[in-house]
C-alpha cells in the first residue's frame, strides 16, 4: 500500500512539473535559413557569410536556401507556417517582407505576428547605379529628365515595393519625377539588366553594384543613406544634393512565430557574437556591407516603427495604380 501511494505522489508531482524544453539545436538537425530572393544578391551573399560563421558556433549544419518570387511572399510563407523550433529561419530585407503583409491587395497569408524578430544583422542604404557612359552625372539630372519626360526613365529595383523601389516612390513624392520603374526578383537579375542596358537606373545594394563600379562598368551618383556610405566617401548623398530624403534598408534575422523564447535568446546572443568578431567584420567589409546588431527587444520597437514608415510609402504607390 505504502509503494503504490508513493508511486502515485511520484506521478503527480511529475505531471506538475514544467515539461523539459527540448535542446536546442537538435544533434545533426539543421538550421535553415530562407533567402526570399534569387541567388547572388545582398540578401543571399549575406545570409551565407553568416551561415558560414554560424555554424560552428551552433554545432550543426546551417543551409541557406533560395525562395525568390513574388516579391518575398513565397519564401517569406515558407517561414511563417514553419515548425517554430527553430531549425527554420529567414533573413528578412526591409522594407521587402513589411510590404507584403501592410499592402492588403497582396492578401498575403501572414502578417506581422506571423514572424518572430530574432536579431538585426545588417543596416544600410541603396545606392542610385548608372552605366558609366551614362549622361546623367548626379540626381538632379536624373530628376530633371525623368521630369521632362515623365515615365520614361527606367528605374530598375529589386521587386515591387522592395527596398529598392519604395526609396523611388519617395524620390518621385519629393522631386515631382515620374520614372517607368521595372522590378526584378533580386539584385542579382537587376545588376544583369542595368549592364545589358534594359534599364537606365539601378536602385540596388552596395554589396552587388561596387564591384561594378570598382571595374568601371558603373558609376555610383547618389546614396539613400542618412550619411556617406564608407565603400564610397566622395559620393553625396541624396540629402547633400538638395533633396531632402533618405532611406535606410535593414536586414535582419528572423523566425516564425511562436518560438520558445529561450530559443530566440540563444540564436540572438550567437548572432551578436559572430558579429562582433574581427574576422567576420573584415568579411563583411570586404562585400561592402556594414553590421549593425539589434536583441529582440530592440528589434521588436525598431521593426514596428519601419513598419508606420513604409505604409504611407505603399499607400502612394497604390494610390498611383
Amino acid at each position: 500500500m505504502r509503494r503504490t501511494l508513493a508511486t502515485l505522489a511520484l506521478t503527480a508531482l511529475a505531471a506538475l512539473a514544467p515539461a523539459a524544453v527540448s535542446a536546442f539545436p537538435e544533434d545533426g538537425r539543421p538550421v535553415t535559413i530562407i533567402v526570399p530572393f534569387s541567388a547572388g544578391g545582398t540578401t543571399d551573399v549575406s545570409a551565407r557569410l553568416l551561415a558560414e560563421f554560424l555554424e560552428p558556433e551552433l554545432g550543426v549544419p546551417v543551409v541557406v536556401v533560395n525562395r525568390p518570387g513574388a516579391t518575398t511572399q513565397i519564401g517569406n510563407a515558407e517561414l511563417a507556417r514553419s515548425e517554430p523550433d527553430g531549425h527554420t529561419l529567414a533573413l528578412a530585407s526591409l522594407p521587402s517582407l513589411a510590404m507584403t503583409y501592410l499592402d492588403e491587395e497582396r492578401q498575403a497569408p501572414y502578417d506581422r505576428e506571423s514572424f518572430t524578430p530574432i536579431a538585426h544583422y545588417i543596416s544600410g542604404a541603396n545606392l542610385l547605379a548608372v552605366l558609366a557612359g551614362s549622361p546623367f552625372e548626379d540626381v538632379n539630372d536624373l530628376v530633371a529628365a525623368a521630369k521632362e519626360s515623365p515615365r520614361t526613365v527606367r528605374m530598375g529595383t529589386v521587386g515591387l515595393m522592395s527596398n529598392g523601389h519604395l526609396p523611388g516612390v519617395a524620390l518621385e513624392e519629393e522631386t515631382g519625377a515620374e520614372f517607368a520603374f521595372v522590378h526584378f526578383d533580386g539584385a542579382a537579375p537587376l545588376v544583369t539588366a542595368l549592364l545589358a542596358g534594359d534599364v537606365d537606373v539601378a536602385i540596388n545594394g552596395t554589396q552587388t553594384t561596387i564591384p561594378h563600379i570598382d571595374a568601371g562598368a558603373m558609376r555610383a551618383i547618389g546614396f539613400f543613406g542618412a550619411r556617406r556610405t564608407a565603400f564610397l566617401p566622395e559620393l553625396p548623398t541624396i540629402r547633400e544634393q538638395g533633396i531632402d530624403l533618405s532611406a535606410p534598408s535593414s536586414f535582419a534575422v528572423i523566425g516564425p512565430a511562436g518560438m520558445d523564447p529561450a530559443v530566440v535568446e540563444e540564436l540572438s546572443a550567437v548572432v551578436g557574437a559572430v558579429i562582433a568578431r574581427d574576422a567576420f567584420q573584415e568579411r563583411l567589409t570586404a562585400l561592402s556591407l556594414e553590421s549593425e546588431y539589434m536583441d529582440p527587444a530592440e528589434l521588436e520597437a525598431f521593426w514596428s516603427d519601419f513598419d508606420a514608415r513604409q505604409a504611407r510609402l505603399i499607400a502612394l504607390v497604390r494610390e498611383e495604380q
